[in-house]
């Protein structure tokens, strides 16, 4: 016999739920129903209005407590989460967030990429075999291409290939809301082991590769069958970093775009959310474990005693290391000037920290990446730019003439020059041939050329916001490492007229978020994989 019911989803919605073949027998049957009709996503419970306790609601725990235009409300049930940390020398895994339904056994959710055994550092030097202990509470991986979905329990895997073979054979999709639940729950701790804001393009790829190594997932009413998917990560995301910022751990990233924290001009929910732009990794990690500010604030003190003293590099690194998290809740949330930030963190202002912070923040080794990809690139882009015409091939013409491809560092250096041209820039915005007595003042983000009559080689320092910060760097390709680290280590932007030019840098030279480029770095890289 039909039955209906009234159906409570939100305060103000209400709607009428028909059943043409009366309840189902099981609670599990009537909350499919309810979950595919009015397409919810997540864990649901169910409630149901009693007229012999003056209609007050009550948990249903069987479908026989319903009769016909009986007025049911649906409940969304979030996980319930707990942190388990561990100090580093008890454990390989650092730390350890797990998370529970109200009514299901216990599943781990927290970042599942905590590696003890990240990379070392030696201090004393920059080479390429150079690797870096980072602090208990860093992420040590940057977001994988493509992504990996990862092992689900051992039930729902069995269930999720039952499910394949009935799609291949019947075409029949997959609509469990409990197992898509369970899905979300571990896809949401393996991303957040990555990032805390993913991308539209991250969240697509999770999308992807889950309906790719799952096609009985796929949904036939969205399109390419993945906008569903995308829709409950994000969903998911949001509720997952809220259920965070309840717990007594703290977690910077997110509690720093809290309305709590916010200067009052931006309270607006999506204005100046404060986040990854440029990839990092790192970007706004927890103190290391028993670490507070206050302890890391006695350790900056230390440390700039420690710089005025001799042989004692190691001693320096070990504390750059132990104060990240602290160094980078103030350059994020105070964006203090490039000069007084100097002054706090004198230590980071030298070559090797350069590449070690940046390491830090991205994972990744700059030097090294930055120089392996330019020589790979090196050959092609020599051949575009001396097919180059129109103004921009002139500018390049004088300096491709005269170059002595037997000289590595010439070559790298005239590459790059180049490079900017080539993409429609000046290389007067990045270099700027210093005049006697001229003041820096002016110069917002500079390297500075002086020609040395006396020394085979030009004299190059960094100029930031007015500020000298780096001297003696080499050549101008080991200027542009230099001033791409510290443009992350400062957590500053791009200079808007060589957007262009530091886009490849980072991510083609450096391969850092490689998947979105502007339009002439795109077609730039296009052609050099001709």
């Amino acid at each position: 016999m039909a039955v209906q019911l009234r159906v409570i989803l939100e305060e103000h919605n209400i709607q009428k739920l028909k059943l043409p073949t009366g309840i189902p027998n099981t609670l599990e049957d009537l909350v499919s129903i309810i979950t595919a009709t009015f397409q919810l996503h997540g864990e649901i419970g169910l409630l149901y209005q009693d007229s012999n306790f003056d209609n007050q609601f009550f948990s249903v725990t069987s479908t026989a407590d319903l009769h016909d235009k009986a007025t049911v409300k649906v409940i969304l049930k979030e996980p319930t989460i707990t942190l388990d940390l561990h100090p580093v020398f008890e454990s390989s895994t650092l730390s350890t967030v797990s998370t529970h339904p109200a009514s299901t056994a216990e599943t781990d959710i927290c970042p599942a990429d905590h590696d003890a055994s990240s990379e070392v550092s030696n201090c004393e030097s920059s080479s390429s075999s150079d690797t870096i202990i980072l602090p208990d509470s860093c992420r040590s991986a940057a977001w994988p291409v493509p992504f990996q979905v990862p092992e689900f329990s051992r039930d729902i895997e069995l269930i999720l290939a039952e499910a394949n073979n009935s799609y291949h054979a019947t075409g029949r999709h997959f609509m469990d809301a409990s197992i898509k639940s369970a899905i979300m729950q571990e896809l949401a701790k393996v991303i957040f082991s990555y990032t805390a804001y993913p991308t539209n393009e991250q969240i697509l790829s999770v999308a992807e590769a889950l309906v790719s190594k799952f096609p009985c997932l796929r949904e036939p009413g969205s399109f390419a069958g993945l906008y569903g998917w995308q829709q409950r990560i994000k969903n998911k995301m949001h509720n997952y970093r809220a259920k965070l910022r309840s717990r007594k751990y703290s977690y910077p990233e997110i509690e720093i775009n809290t309305l709590k924290r916010k200067h009052p001009a931006d309270v607006g929910s999506l204005k100046n959310i404060k986040k990854a732009k440029k990839a990092e990794v790192n970007y706004l990690p927890p103190h290391p474990t028993g670490e507070s500010q206050e302890t890391l604030e006695k350790e900056r003190l230390e440390l700039i005693c420690e710089i005025t003293k001799k042989n004692n590099a190691k001693i320096i690194a070990d504390k750059m290391n132990k104060t990240f998290s602290s160094r980078r809740i103030e350059v994020v949330s105070l964006s203090p000037s490039v000069d007084v930030f100097k002054e706090r963190w004198p230590a980071l202002f030298t070559e090797a920290q350069i590449k070690e912070e940046f390491r830090r923040i991205t994972t990744v080794s700059l030097e090294e990446t930055f120089l392996r990809k330019l020589d790979e690139y090196t050959p092609g882009l020599l051949r575009l730019m001396r097919a180059k015409g129109g103004a921009a091939g002139c500018k390049m013409r004088p300096l491709l003439d005269s170059l002595n491809t037997q000289n590595i560092e010439e070559k790298r250096d005239a590459v790059v020059c180049c490079l900017i041209n080539y993409l429609g820039e000046r290389q007067e915005d990045l270099f700027h041939e210093w005049q006697e007595c001229e003041e820096y003042t002016d110069k917002t983000m500079k390297v500075i050329v002086k020609h040395n009559v006396m020394a085979e080689e030009d004299d190059l320092s960094i100029v930031i916001e007015g500020n000298q910060v780096m001297e003696g760097c080499g050549s101008r390709t080991k200027a542009c490492i230099l001033l791409m680290g510290l443009i992350y280590a400062i957590n500053i932007e791009y200079p808007k007229e060589l957007k262009n030019t530091f886009e490849a840098f980072q991510k083609l030279f450096l391969e850092i978020d490689g998947a979105k480029l502007l339009k002439k770095v795109h077609s730039l890289k296009n052609k050099l994989m001709q």
